[in-house]
């Protein structure tokens, strides 16, 4: 199926792109049905079986398989304000494994660092036994594998945490854009992406808050819903990172809005003036040869007149475009494809070229020297200004300017087309020479 591209600054969303085939242990069986042509039965061979299993990521999620999240890992800042998600690169993944009702099996979960922790075990060791009984009905499992699980402080709080069956379908979906309009054009190579996103603002506290992002499995897991009293259910954990969040950063927008712009004005009573009088700010570097130097550096707003000569402002930007390009596959691919073309159109007017001079070289000298060597054969002079009308004929037509004509014509048909294996560069130099061995001969 041809997909319609989409528009750069343009995002494409879907509810849910389902596989073909789930992920699971599946039986085909295939029978051979004999019909005879004439009288009489033939019995058909037994029925064969085979098992195919269709596999997917289950208790632990690579690193390249998450594309992006939100908060980032690690990160401090106000993050109160948007819903934390993981950004997956297949757009299959979150229905790979689904609950009987078609429910995904995936979901992120923001926890507190004083609610829940996560924990190191055997599967069955976290789950129980019942758990791997059914997930072991959907494809064989091994109860001592080693995974990590997310366990909460008590019911009430795993049940404030954890979506509906209803909301889980609503906080997962699939976008599609374009490569070119995004952040991550060099890590993707077909712009779909599945997204699954919690339900819960990690809003700040008092004071620097830590919070714990889990994206858990919910594969065979009915009784994370069922369970109302007791010890909350472990649940298994693909992939999660920490971040913190607090009065101020985080974020571009926020960074920006509490940007301290009195740094850029007059100093304090004192203290050296910030800017130089051209408006560049010094700063300390290194010379070619080694040696500390000061450059200025302006601001990219400030306009380019009145520069300094010690201004890398110019040479800064450059720089920084070659390093932004390098790091874009798509541009480093057209780039290479233009180099090549332009080296192909090149090197085919270069072939055209000596293919031409081979031409003219033959038709003026090469010929010549054939027919003088023809005509030497039969006692003839050889001598300057030798012409092919002087050639002895046979029933009426003279063969070597019949051959040089046809062999002109067919270089001449061939020399506006691109060939790059038959001509190399020096060819004409080496026809020439070829040319002048034969005439001296």
């Amino acid at each position: 199926m041809t997909e319609t591209p989409v528009a750069p600054g343009s995002v494409r969303l879907y509810d849910r792109v389902e596989p073909a085939l789930r992920a699971g242990l599946y039986r085909v069986s295939s029978t051979l049905d004999v019909r005879p042509t004439t009288g009489g039965q033939l019995q058909s061979p037994p029925t064969h079986a085979t098992h195919v299993q269709v596999d997917a990521p289950r208790f632990a999620l690579d690193a390249s398989e998450v594309a992006a999240q939100h908060p980032p890992a690690d990160a401090v800042g106000t993050f109160g304000d948007r819903l934390p998600h993981a950004v997956l690169g297949r757009r299959t993944l979150p229905w790979e494994r689904r609950l009987a009702d078609g429910t995904p099996w995936l979901a992120l979960l923001v926890v507190r660092a004083d609610e829940g922790k996560l924990v190191n075990g055997t599967l069955q060791g976290l789950v129980g036994s019942t758990v791997v009984a059914a997930l072991a009905a959907n494809q064989p499992v091994d109860p001592n594998q080693q995974v990590r699980g997310l366990q909460v402080k008590d019911i009430a709080t795993f049940r404030a945490l954890l979506p509906s069956r209803a909301d889980v379908a609503l906080l997962t979906h699939v976008r599609q854009v374009n490569l070119a309009d995004t952040a991550l054009a060099g890590n993707d190579d077909d712009g779909w992406f599945s997204v699954v996103t919690a339900n819960r603002l990690p809003l700040a506290g008092t004071g620097p808050t830590t919070w714990l992002a889990c994206l858990v499995s919910l594969e065979a897991r009915d009784d994370a819903w069922s369970t109302t009293t007791g010890t909350p259910p472990t649940l298994v954990v693909l992939a999660s990172w920490s971040f913190v969040t607090g009065s101020t950063g985080g974020t571009f927008e926020r960074l920006a809005a509490d940007l301290d712009v009195a740094a850029f004005g007059e100093p304090a009573t004192g203290s050296d003036p910030v800017l130089r009088p051209d408006g560049a700010v010094p700063l300390t570097g290194t010379a070619r040869d080694g040696s500390p130097t000061t450059v200025g550096y302006r601001s990219p707003l400030l306009g380019s007149g009145g520069a300094a000569a010690d201004d890398v402002t110019d040479t800064a930007a450059y720089e920084l475009g070659r390093l932004l390009a390098a790091a874009d596959g798509r541009f480093i691919r057209e780039v290479v494809g233009w180099h090549r073309s332009a080296e192909a159109a090149a090197r085919s007017a270069d072939v055209a070229a000596q293919r031409a001079a081979v031409v003219r070289d033959y038709l003026a000298g090469g010929a010549r020297a054939l027919a003088a060597r023809t005509a030497g054969a039969g006692n003839v002079t050889r001598a300057a200004g030798y012409t092919p009308a002087d050639l002895p004929e046979t029933d009426g037509r003279r063969p070597q300017p019949l051959l040089a004509q046809a062999l002109a014509d067919r270089l001449f048909a061939h020399t506006g087309r691109a060939d790059l294996w038959q001509a190399p560069p020096g060819a004409a130099e080496a026809a020439r020479t070829i040319s002048s061995d034969e005439g001296e001969r």
